[in-house]
């Protein structure tokens, strides 16, 4: 995968999820004025707590997990091939994380793109993923042969859409929303959408322990992304990019049907995954920090400041309106 096809993707992904964005956004800031209008509700604006922003994460999350039963009601599946129908529900799934950024901190499009990782440098994080993921594409090159059963739609939507949706709402969404704003610690913000992650890949098996295996690859698989999002300083492309091609080369090569794998896969795998942690340990000598990387970081540390002083102000005002 080149540098210029993930960034035509990057330029793709934003133009339309900005588009969708505003369009909902449109519409539910003019149902929340008729509501307002129509009750005369004044409130007053409050710093939020860091439980609100688990809640938020927690309802946007069980709201996700539902779409399945949102397609099966409209059972788009006897219209649209299956996989165009997950990734309409993929879509879904990010426009939900958009919206859930959007209302938790009252951002615009492109602070909820940043929130989310989005707008961090594409080309580095491209290149890392692209030099992560070679032992995969060698082995599975010189051991495998081409998949005959291989389409537009097992690509574009198994190798592409679907892992950007998974990035964006159990990395970029969930995790960085328990680590960042709900101050949960890494392992428990890890381990809270990993465990959700390795669930939703259940369905590969009936086999019990084909289950377990698929269960640790791709539960651990999960904390190794969150733990590369905060090390590239909450940086989606990198952790979307390696997800992307690990999912690609297993694809073009029909390495297995599920994420389990053979001893040879999973020793190509576990190369790429000990290239990416070396590749990230040693990330600002091989490339130079660049101040475009701390912003996030640096502007959710801003917001808390922020959001501290005012609940000062609030707690010491208090006492004179009684």
């Amino acid at each position: 995968m080149s540098t210029s096809s993930f960034d035509n993707f990057a330029w793709l992904t934003n133009g339309f999820l900005q588009r969708l964005y505003i369009g909902i956004t449109t519409v539910a800031d003019n149902c929340k004025k008729i509501f307002a209008a129509s009750f005369e509700v004044k409130t007053m604006k409050r710093p939020n707590s860091r439980g609100w922003y688990a809640a938020v994460a927690a309802i946007i999350f069980i709201v996700a997990n539902n779409l399945p039963y949102l397609m099966r009601f409209f059972d788009l599946k006897r219209f649209l091939p299956s996989l165009v129908v997950l990734g309409f529900r993929n879509i879904l799934e990010i426009v939900l994380c958009f919206f859930g950024v959007s209302f938790a901190h009252r951002f615009g499009f492109k602070r909820s793109a940043r929130e989310l990782g989005l707008r961090a440098p594409v080309k580095r994080a491209s290149v890392f993923s692209f030099i992560a993921a070679l032992p995969m594409l060698l082995a599975f090159a010189i051991t495998s042969s081409v998949n005959p059963n291989m389409t537009f739609l097992t690509v574009g939507v198994g190798c592409f859409i679907a892992p950007f949706a998974e990035e964006v709402l159990f990395r970029s969404f969930m995790f960085r929303q328990l680590y960042r704003r709900a101050r949960f610690g890494f392992w428990l913000s890890a381990l809270i959408p990993s465990v959700l992650f390795a669930l939703g890949h259940l369905y590969q098996s009936n086999d019990f322990w084909e289950l377990v295996g698929i269960s640790v690859i791709t539960g651990l698989g999960s904390i190794l992304s969150c733990w590369i999002f905060i090390r590239w300083q909450d940086n989606l492309w990198a952790i979307f990019g390696l997800h992307s091609l690990m999912n690609l080369w297993w694809e073009v090569f029909a390495v297995d049907n599920t994420a389990l794998g053979g001893w040879l896969a999973n020793a190509a795998r576990l190369l790429t995954i000990t290239l990416a942690i070396v590749l990230t340990i040693y990330k600002n000598r091989i490339w130079k920090p660049m101040p475009i990387e701390a912003e996030n970081i640096l502007m959710s540390e801003d917001d808390e400041k922020v959001k501290g002083e005012n609940t000062e102000r609030l707690s010491f005002a208090k006492p004179a309106l009684i």
